[in-house]
């Protein structure tokens, strides 16, 4: 199987206008093994010659033809590989973002700092996050090196959903060091929010929904982002929550595709990794997404994590946990999950067996789930304003 260049060739649904609009269960059964995020780029540098402005470009190439999920028959076989043709020096400067305002951490591969953009007023007009790549290491390559930049941006500059970060850009900086450009979350992360202990029941609902309507277009495009948890969850002033970091992120269904490809390898945060992950050489990657999201439900409602491996044979929690799920006994859920909507959810987003785990997009259909309000821009269904306990840390203008 041809291997395509770029994201052109991956499946998009038509951006959501509501966020009520529930999505198409597209995912099956039958998906077998997806290649990761870097396999996208790799051709992009089989030749010397190739820049990394080229895997660029190419994203810059998408036609709005490859953003529909229902595709001509005669285009679902493969489409001959693309090789990005080099154009110069294209990419952009990271000087037409702003300037650095502050550093929000720093990691083994990137540092994440905020910039502003100031107005001729010398007011800032936009916040931008901004994720500065570390240098090539010695032992790796430079074609190894450009997959690991471009892999992830390949994919997360084509989504465009309200409860996904917007991934902006692929810059340069005056050191000559790459930058990805996005939307800046003011609110933080999900886990420094759950961490205040002060996230009401509504609030909670709330985040779990939008957490899977971001999870269900994701899946809907064929893209399972294996690692789900409340780090990746980023929120904005007013309460809207955004999933981030497709490092590890796999395609599992390309456009010409009706079956998808299984994953591979253990990847993501261990508490939220699903135990098919650590039995399983392969296993359904979207499915696998949905019971990380049930961790982070219970994380969310408690503040705290139920077990630490979901193994049986290293955790003792795991391995009750497994023999009461066919009865629905298990007392960490009668305890702290009260309302029996939320309960019945939760024990079907962490269904031990994979084959009959409820997907995202029938969560979403559920008619518990549908009754949850959701905010946008901090106005809810109803046309009420959710009151987020979320601190901002925006930055006054």
């Amino acid at each position: 199987m041809h291997l395509p260049n770029t994201i052109d060739d991956i499946s998009f649904p038509q951006q959501q206008q509501q966020q009520h609009n529930m999505v198409p269960d597209l995912i099956s059964k039958q998906h077998q093994h997806p290649p990761s995020t870097g396999s996208l780029v790799d051709s992009a540098y089989n030749s010397p010659s190739s820049t990394i402005d080229s895997a660029i470009n190419s994203r810059r190439l998408s036609s709005a033809a490859s953003r529909k999920c229902c595709i001509p028959e005669e285009e679902q076989r493969p489409r001959p590989a693309r090789a990005p043709t080099p154009t110069g020096s294209t990419t952009s400067s990271l000087k037409q973002y702003g300037e650095c305002y502050r550093r929000l951490g720093e990691g083994t591969s990137a540092i994440v700092m905020v910039f502003r953009k100031l107005n001729k007023a010398g007011r800032t007009e936009k916040l931008y996050a901004i994720k500065q790549f570390r240098k090539r290491s010695k032992n790796e390559t430079e074609k190894e090196y450009m997959k690991k930049l471009t892999g992830e941006f390949c994919i997360s500059s084509t989504f465009h959903h309200t409860n996904i970060v917007e991934t902006i850009d692929l810059v340069l900086n005056e050191q000559k060091r790459y930058c990805t450009v996005m939307e800046y979350c003011p609110g933080g992360d999900l886990f420094s929010c759950i961490m205040t202990d002060r996230i009401t029941e509504r609030e909670k609902l709330c985040c779990l929904k939008q957490m899977m309507q971001g999870l269900a277009y994701l899946h809907e495009c064929g893209v399972a982002h294996r690692d789900i948890k409340p780090e990746n969850m980023l929120l904005t002033a007013d309460g809207v929550l955004k999933i981030t970091d497709f490092g590890v992120s796999d395609v599992f269904r390309f456009a010409w595709e009706r079956q998808g490809h299984k994953s591979r390898g253990i990847v993501g945060s261990e508490p939220y990794i699903a135990p098919e992950a650590f039995e399983n050489k392969e296993y359904w990657g979207a499915i696998a997404d949905v019971w990380s999201a049930g961790i982070v439900f219970y994380c969310l409602w408690t503040g705290g994590l139920v077990w630490r491996r979901a193994k049986k044979s290293c955790d003792k929690a795991f391995q009750i946990y497994t023999r009461m799920h066919p009865t629905q006994t298990f007392d960490p859920f009668a305890q702290h999950f009260t309302n029996p909507d939320a309960r019945r959810m939760l024990y079907k987003m962490l269904d031990p067996s994979p084959h009959t785990r409820i997907t995202s997009s029938d969560f979403l259909l559920d008619p518990w789930v549908q009754s949850i309000p959701v905010c946008h821009h901090g106005i809810d269904a109803n046309n009420h304003r959710h009151q987020h306990t979320i601190p901002s840390k925006a930055i006054a203008k």
